[in-house]
């Protein structure tokens, strides 16, 4: 008698010993030709008119990056009629699939399916007209695989890559590899099911009959073995069994290890083969996210896109998940999280006339506590993600679940228990998803995404027929083709009282993503806030002299691959409309979870650099074309223009001198002379020298400073009471080395393992009154120099370090820190559209994971009566321990682009003590003037020497966007509650307007308030629209 583990063993040999040496039972050679294109991917009417050069398998091809095209032809031998036949193409794959080599076959000009490690395999149809003979080219792209953990310094080789290891006919017996999926399917549920059960004896004993009837050299016992697998795979489950959704998917980063035009030959090769499964296999079903890649494929592979949209029509394809890119979502602001949903579902509705109801977001470092409302007010009422299963610290306690944001909206939410998106639909995933699937006790339904991603293909027909065998085998949960809202909608109606998240969904892992790649978020910032002014003034200026142009000729007319025309007909007619479409459209794009959080290769940001000039180019040709038809020139005029909605009178700098101007809520003042002296009540800044350096005074802060930059003391005035626990604007060098993502990660220990730097800097004084007070501080540190100036001005409690550090340095991350004399057990935090309250203990393991936490524009320590603000205008991240703040500036990681940040880099933070609470103190008037300082020019406006378009008496009501509708035919306008408190408020507009409420996507809302007489929530949001004459 055999034991167990013999018979085990024999069924694991056998697919190896005797099925696979079966599959491909003759074979004939290719003749091949190649051509390698110079430089950048060409066309097909480029390549298919190029001289090629005889080619042989083993030859070496692929430069870094480059592209080769293959010619294969062939004639099928005369015995083979009448059997399958496919061409074996193997460009010579190796490693995960989806990295390196990837191949895309071409017929007749048209892209028909892709090659790459799990699908060297070409059914003769895709290549042959007439079934005798085969004439085809394969786009062969030499992406090499980087390296995102650790860069080991080596050059990349100057050399072919890659070499062709196979170029074949071949007869493929189709019954044979049936029987394979077969006993893998078998095989692979023998592993899961428990031993001590009748079914996992069943399936032994069936596996090991087959195995024994299995001869080397031919197919004889082929009907035998099936037979003996028959049962197995027709025994059923009981009505408790768990049940999974299989959505076919292919999760493809829209840059990462690769520049953003190989994406957009990942997305051809991969839909391609997606829509040939389509006609062999009419249950497949395919689910895709992400607008910007439709859009792609409508410009660069028409063919491919036409066929979508017949599949989208037959119902076996999905477009899904709302937002233009899978962003990210520490770092974008609101406004761009709703224009995410705003431009994705116009184009799925355009391209589709479908409407995505579930925010698709596998792979994204965190979800904002803001995004409940978003989504549901843009029409989105369902969210998934599998991301937050790999927190490092905590277990996430569900995986149906209703979350709740931070003004109270509950969304419908599903983290796949099988913990992945692009499931392989093996036995041993399928029994993990029921194992971990948290609330078995109220739901049996999860959904499994499958495939693979990243220019793997997406699903295999292995994968589909494993779908089709699994459907209801005995001891495993039940598998179903379905979509994403087929999911949905039968988990909503299965599950009993789910529970409930409250707050953000913090990722307890890649934290160093807000801070890696520092310009692309400093950039983000400065574009979200330029679109923000242009769309403001164009809307006036449309309103002045309506359908006039602001911009005569594109700013920017050559455009790259990926920045292709995505607006609507509605903006065609308006050369203003659609560029600033396009600029929105690219700073979207370049919010993706592997761009703006710094994990993307070197070249992915050399081009982003690009689009981000792209961007301001054009806002600022629309903001100044706008005040070109708003103003008159006057060379005797200033004026100051405020696109904030409170009113303001600070300190501004113009022609580098410091000046006094003031101007109301949404509105502009103008200044016959320049204001170079205070008003009446406020106090001059004073500066004295003292042993140690400085002390600035204005009447409302006294500062201590010295020579080499530490602030020692900042006295708040008003109250008597230091705002410092320790001296402040102290640089500490954390040692920076995670244990795998080297951009992506910061670990626990570094926050303690850093060592104080730039001691020995040097000082003067640059200005000493009366507007302004302003230190010049110079301090060096290993190969990297920092250059401040510390400012204090006239009428305000703020003091600004304008920050420029030469950043030399590698495996490190530079923090500055402030200690605050604040007692709180937790910290306020700003995200988008309103905050959030955190810890600043360590209490409990889920405190204690936030260790590295992200931010906004402020962030604030507050105890009765008084409290401290931290603010700034492009830093992300910060740990705050105790009354300790540290913001982080700058991470040096070496992988995936080994020379990341290096270079020059500006910023500024500043401290602000205030009387009262976050609301009270002003502490988002002070962050929002921060980030957009007032405007001034020269000139007048028509209508007058001062004017208020829009105000409101309401503290924390922030005007997020003016703009013009997206149809042309009205303007809208967006306000949010910021402070967190329901209050009853009124927002006055002199634009000669109605407005009327509306959704975030300009839909009329039936049973909307209207704006002069509001009462909103805590964090509310509210979006306004009227119609133009």
């Amino acid at each position: 008698m055999e034991t167990r583990l013999k018979i085990e063993t024999r069924i694991q040999l056998a697919e190896e010993r005797f099925l696979l040496p079966l599959l491909h039972p003759a074979t004939a050679p290719l003749d091949i030709t190649a051509w390698e294109a110079p430089g950048e991917p060409v066309s097909w009417d480029d390549a298919s008119g190029q001289s090629y050069q005889p080619a042989a398998e083993g030859d070496s091809w692929g430069r870094r990056w480059g592209t080769t095209w293959f010619h294969f032809t062939g004639t099928l031998p005369a015995d083979w009629q009448g059997k399958d036949i496919v061409a074996l193409i193997d460009l010579g794959f190796a490693e995960e699939e989806g990295f390196g080599r990837e191949g895309l076959v071409w017929v007749d000009g048209k892209p028909v399916i892709a090659l790459s490690r799990r699908r060297i395999s070409i059914p003769l149809r895709s290549i042959s007209t007439d079934g005798q003979s085969v004439d085809f080219y394969v786009e062969a792209a030499a992406n090499p695989k980087e390296e995102w953990h650790w860069h080991d310094g080596a050059e990349p080789p100057d050399r072919p890559l890659y070499r062709i290891t196979r170029a074949r006919l071949a007869v493929f017996d189709a019954e044979l590899f049936e029987f394979l999926l077969d006993f893998r399917v078998c095989r692979e549920a023998l592993a899961e099911i428990p031993d001590t059960t009748t079914r996992h004896a069943r399936l032994l004993r069936g596996l090991d009959q087959a195995c024994r009837r299995m001869e080397r050299g031919h197919r004889d016992w082929l009907p035998s073995a099936k037979a003996d697998l028959a049962p197995l795979l027709a025994a059923t489950n009981g009505s408790t069994t768990h049940t999974i959704t299989a959505t076919g998917h292919a999760h493809i980063d829209t840059a990462w290890c690769w520049p953003l035009r190989e994406t957009i030959r990942k997305c051809a090769r991969t839909f391609a083969t997606m829509l040939a499964y389509m006609e062999q296999h009419p249950e497949f079903r395919f689910s895709c996210s992400q607008p910007v890649q439709y859009l792609w494929m409508k410009h660069h592979y028409p063919s491919i896109f036409e066929g979508i949209q017949k599949a989208v029509k037959r119902g076996q394809w999905e477009p899904m998940g709302a937002m233009w890119v899978e962003p990210d979502c520490n770092v974008p602001s609101g406004e761009s999280l709703v224009r995410q949903l705003l431009h994705g579902k116009e184009f799925f509705d355009r391209e589709f006339s479908c409407n995505s109801h579930e925010l698709w977001l596998p792979d994204v470092f965190g979800y904002s506590a803001a995004l409940p409302q978003i989504l549901q007010k843009a029409g989105v009422d369902r969210f998934l993600t599998q991301k937050i299963s790999w927190n490092d610290t905590n277990r996430f306690p569900h995986h149906t679940f209703l979350w709740e944001g931070i003004d109270g909206t509950r969304i419908f939410s599903h983290f796949p228990p099988v913990d992945t998106y692009n499931a392989r639909v093996e036995a041993h995933e399928l029994s993990k998803a029921e194992r971990q699937f948290a609330q078995k006790d109220r739901a049996h339904r999860s959904l499994m995404p499958y495939g693979f991603g990243d220019g793997g293909g997406g699903p295999t027909e292995e994968m589909i027929g494993r779908i089709q065998r699994f459907a209801d085998f005995e001891g495993l949960p039940q598998v179903e083709f379905g979509t994403v809202d087929s999911f949905f909608t039968a988990a909503e109606a299965d599950i009993e009282e789910p529970p409930v998240w409250c707050g953000e969904l913090y990722l307890e892992l890649h934290r160093g993503t807000y801070t890696s790649q520092a310009h692309n978020k400093l950039m983000n910032r400065r574009c979200e806030q330029s679109l923000r002014e242009a769309e403001f003034l164009q809307t006036l200026a449309a309103l002045h002299r309506p359908g006039h142009e602001l911009i005569p000729t594109d700013p920017w007319p050559e455009r790259t691959p990926w920045d292709v025309p995505g607006h609507g007909p509605q903006k065609e007619s308006s050369l203003t409309a659609s560029a600033l479409d396009r600029a929105w459209k690219l700073v979207l794009l370049n919010q993706f979870h592997d761009i703006l959080p710094g994990s993307s290769i070197h070249r992915v940001y050399e081009e982003s650099r690009r689009d981000y000039e792209v961007i301001e180019t054009i806002a600022k040709a629309i903001s100044e074309g706008a005040l070109d038809v708003l103003m008159e020139p006057d060379a005797t005029t200033l004026t100051a223009i405020n696109t904030l909605a409170h009113d303001r009178a600070e300190v501004v700098e113009f022609d580098g001198d410091p000046l006094w101007v003031s101007a109301d809520s949404c509105g502009f003042r103008s200044f016959e002379s320049l204001p170079t002296t205070l008003p009446e009540g406020v106090a001059a800044v004073v500066v004295t020298e003292t042993a140690e350096g400085w002390q600035l005074d204005n009447g409302i802060v006294r500062v201590s400073v010295t020579s080499t930059g530490i602030v020692t003391s900042l006295v708040d005035l008003r109250t008597g009471l230091e705002t410092l626990a320790a001296p402040a604007n102290e640089f500490h060098l954390l040692r920076d080395y995670p244990n795998r993502w080297s951009a992506w990660d910061i670990e626990a220990s570094a926050m303690d393992d850093y060592e104080i730097v730039g001691g020995n800097g040097s000082g003067e004084c640059l200005e000493a009154g009366p507007l302004r007070a302003v230190l010049a501080i110079h301090r060096d540190f290993g190969s990297s120099k920092v250059s401040q100036r510390i400012i204090l001005r006239a009428g305000s409690a703020r003091l600004d370090f304008d920050t420029e550090i030469d950043w030399r340095e590698r495996d490190r991350v530079l923090k500055v820190a402030l200690p605050l004399a604040v007692r709180s057990d937790h910290s306020t935090c700003e995200i988008q559209y309103g905050n959030v309250r955190r810890a600043t203990h360590r209490n409990t393991s889920w405190d204690a994971a936030k260790f590295e936490i992200p931010i906004h524009r402020w962030l604030d320590l507050s105890e009765p009566g008084r409290g401290v603000a931290v603010l700034n205008n492009g830093i992300f991240g910060c740990d705050i321990l105790g009354s300790c703040v540290r913001l982080t500036l700058l991470k040096a990681g070496s992988a995936p682009d080994p020379v990341a940040d290096l270079g020059i880099h500006r910023r500024t933070f500043s401290i602000f003590p205030h009387s009262g609470p976050v609301l009270e103190g002003g502490v988002i008037e002070e962050a929002l003037a921060l980030n957009a300082p007032l405007r001034l020019r020269r000139g007048r406006f028509t209508c007058g020497n001062e004017k208020s378009w829009l105000r409101t008496d309401t503290p924390g009501l922030t005007l997020e966007a003016l703009k013009l509708a997206e149809d042309g035919k009205g303007v809208v306008m967006r306000w949010v509650e910021s402070a967190g408190r329901s209050a009853h408020a009124a927002i006055q507009a002199e634009l000669d307007l109605s407005f009327k409420e509306s959704d975030l996507l300009e839909r009329p809302l039936p049973s909307g308030e209207e704006p002069g007489a509001l009462t909103v929530r805590a964090f509310d949001i509210r979006t306004f629209r009227a119609t133009l004459a």
